[in-house]
C-alpha cells in the first residue's frame, strides 16, 4: 500500500505510520510536487503511480472519482477522514485509526476502492 496524506492531513500523521510500519509508503503531499495541484490531475497522478489518497475532502473528491469511473478510467484509491467523525485537531485521533487501517487493510490492493476512517 502507498498513500499520500492530502494537504488536510499534518505531516506529521505520514511521519507516525512510516515509524509504526518501516515498509509502508506513506507520504505526505508537503513532501512532494504535487501539492497544490487541483484534484483531478492529481488523481490522475496517483492513479498511474499506484498511489492511495487519503483526504478529508468528502465534498468534491468523491466526485471527481465518480467522474473518473463514469469516464472508464481508474483511480488509485481513496480513503476519507470524516470530519464528523473525527475532528479536525484531532491528529492522534486520526493517526490511531490510520494506524488501524493499515493494519486490516494494508495488504490489499487498493485501486478503484473507496474508504473510511
Amino acid at each position: 500500500m502507498r498513500l499520500l496524506l492530502d494537504e488536510h492531513i499534518p505531516r506529521e500523521a505520514a511521519e507516525a505510520l512510516r515509524r509504526k510500519f518501516p515498509s509502508l509508503h506513506a507520504v505526505s503531499i508537503y513532501d512532494t510536487p504535487w501539492r497544490g495541484l487541483p484534484d483531478p490531475p492529481l488523481l490522475e497522478i496517483l492513479d498511474h503511480e499506484g498511489w492511495t489518497l487519503v483526504s478529508r475532502d468528502v465534498n468534491t473528491i468523491p466526485e471527481f472519482v465518480k467522474a473518473r469511473l463514469a469516464s472508464g478510467l481508474t483511480h488509485g484509491g481513496v480513503i476519507y477522514a470524516d470530519s464528523k467523525r473525527l475532528r479536525q485537531s484531532d491528529v492522534r485521533g486520526l493517526i490511531r485509526r490510520l494506524t488501524a487501517f493499515v493494519e486490516k487493510h494494508g495488504n490489499e490492493d487498493w485501486t478503484c476502492r473507496e474508504g473510511w476512517l
